[in-house]
């Protein structure tokens, strides 16, 4: 096998399979998902049917040249769901493949089935090579299966064109990108054709052979594939940027979460999401911990007050640093004095309270956790300092 037939198989039945999810949880009842699915899984797996050793096993527990038939029906049959799929808008809806496009599938592989019979069992493995092209039947079989690949291809091509002047940026590339590779592949299909009848073609010494369409072909199929993969490919590295958002909005919070649980263990409501794995943590488990910090500084409330009074100048609470100062030191005060009452009778203040006018009737949520990332992490810089300095030797006595 090919480096480029692997890959032309890994994102045909990739595709294919990236769609089961969503088949599953709509029960298989979203017939134009479902079409889709079903013309990559096929023409992957038709791709898989037409690889020799597979070939040769199949046959060798069948019959010869029933794995040629049987891959020749994955493709031509997956070809059919692939242009009627274009064909009936996908960007909108879904219908029924038109019944001259599944007769014309069906009038070509009967007669590749008929020509297959009509062999003689060494020659139903035929390739395209001079020594099987003399045979008529064997030309047959190949100029039917080429009719309906050319047909299928082209009229894909211009399909999916049609459709990337209608559609949204990303369905545009997408299509465009589709359409591109399917001209491609109909071009192959011509080459194929002439290949096949014009026996000159085939005479040694040729600067151009039959392995060069065929790789050109596999080229065009992952060109194919790669704009079918596009939307969830865009869908993909979009989730995994908003998973890592995600991920550092959690880890930044963790300095001051650590220390104001530490005083108030009470505050995590679900201990099984202490520390999720990387790019497991999500918008729940941000929210969670924001308010459970939240909460921490309302109950760390009046210890701040008492802090902030007894501080010479005038706490500046929409400075990260400054509060973070006016925090550590609250902090320090409440295990000294370990709990024994319920603080100081003072007022309790917000730390970094969003300035933002309140919008849908609550605060800025994005401004204020963004606000307490600022101050966990100017938190985790106090604390690295003191650690430093504690670290560092004393200096010596002259």
């Amino acid at each position: 096998m090919s480096a480029l037939n692997l890959v032309a198989i890994v994102t045909l039945l990739g595709g294919a399979a990236w769609m089961i999810p969503a088949l599953v949880q709509q029960r298989f009842r979203d017939p134009m998902r479902l079409h889709l699915f079903l013309a990559l899984f096929l023409m992957g797996l038709g791709n898989v049917l037409s690889q020799p050793r597979i070939l040769m096993w199949l046959d060798g527990v069948t019959l010869p040249g029933f794995t040629k038939i049987t891959f020749n029906v994955a493709v031509l049959t997956g070809l059919c769901l692939m242009v009627a799929f274009l064909r009936e808008c996908p960007l909108t809806g879904w219908r029924p493949p038109w019944p001259w496009e599944v007769v014309a599938c069906a009038i070509c592989l009967t007669a590749m089935t008929a020509m297959t019979v009509a062999l003689p069992s060494p020659l139903r493995n035929h390739v395209l090579t001079s020594r099987y092209l003399v045979d008529w039947r064997v030309r047959t079989f190949y100029n039917f299966g080429n009719f309906y690949l050319l047909f299928g291809y082209a009229a894909c091509a211009v399909l999916a064109a049609r459709h990337a002047r209608k559609g949204r940026s990303l369905h545009r590339l997408s299509l465009s990108v589709i359409s591109v590779g399917l001209a491609a592949l109909a071009l192959s299909c011509v080459f194929r054709f002439l290949w096949v009848n014009l026996p000159t073609l085939r005479e040694p010494g040729r600067r151009v052979t039959y392995a060069d369409a065929f790789g050109f072909g596999q080229i065009a199929t992952i060109v194919v594939c790669a704009g079918l993969s596009l939307p969830a490919f865009v869908s993909v590295v979009q989730m995994v940027r908003e998973r890592l958002d995600y991920q550092t909005q959690f880890c930044g919070l963790e300095e001051l979460w650590n220390r104001l649980v530490e005083i108030h263990p009470e505050l995590v409501l679900d201990h099984r999401s202490r520390r999720p794995g990387f790019l497991l943590a999500n918008a729940p488990a941000v929210y969670r911990r924001y308010v459970e910090c939240r909460d921490g500084l309302t109950r760390l409330g009046p210890y701040l007050q008492l802090v902030a009074e007894e501080g010479a100048a005038p706490v500046a609470d929409d400075d990260p640093r400054t509060s973070a100062g006016l925090v550590d030191r609250a902090l320090c005060r409440f295990l000294e004095q370990n709990g024994r009452d319920d603080g100081p009778p003072t007022a309790s203040v917000f730390v970094l309270a969003p300035k933002l006018p309140c919008s849908a009737g609550g605060t800025d949520y994005e401004e204020d956790l963004g606000a307490l990332v600022r101050l966990s992490l100017e938190l985790r810089e106090l604390r690295e300092m003191r650690n430093r300095r504690v670290a560092e030797p004393a200096p010596a006595r002259p």
